[in-house]
């Protein structure tokens, strides 16, 4: 069964996720990863990254001289009573991508698994439609 609190549980999360990649933050990045399980990362123009050894690495060497990132109208998208993915946007010097993030509940929390980002065409949806809002 999905609730409400597990979609405000997952959208914190991503807001972690966009802080710790904002602030340079790797150790707060590493304990947003995913520990059970394969986890994979695409970053604009990489190869895939599969598991945690690797995908905390390319973080690590990103988060040395992060960019000024800001996540913009992310939706959340359930997957399951143990998954989720948020999609929004991503806001680096008035330029956007296209982000994917997937969550999966590991222990008391939830944890990202899954993280691409990518070119698209225009700007997020206007400001008066409802952030954070959740498709079941």
């Amino acid at each position: 069964m999905t609730t409400d609190r597990d979609d405000a549980e997952i959208l914190f999360t991503n807001e972690r996720f966009y802080a710790a990649f904002a602030g340079g933050d790797a150790d707060e990045m590493a304990r947003l990863w995913g520990e059970a399980g394969e986890i994979c990362c695409l970053h604009p123009g990489w190869e895939p990254l599969f598991g945690r050894n690797r995908v905390l690495a390319s973080w690590k060497a990103i988060l040395q001289a992060p960019p000024p990132v800001r996540c913009v109208a992310p939706r959340v998208v359930r997957m399951g009573p143990d998954g989720g993915a948020v999609i929004c946007w991503e806001e680096i010097g008035g330029e956007y991508l296209i982000a994917t993030n997937l969550f999966r509940r590991e222990g008391d929390g939830w944890r990202v698994i899954h993280h691409q980002a990518g070119p698209v065409r225009g700007a997020p949806p206007d400001p008066e439609s409802e952030p954070g809002q959740s498709v079941n």
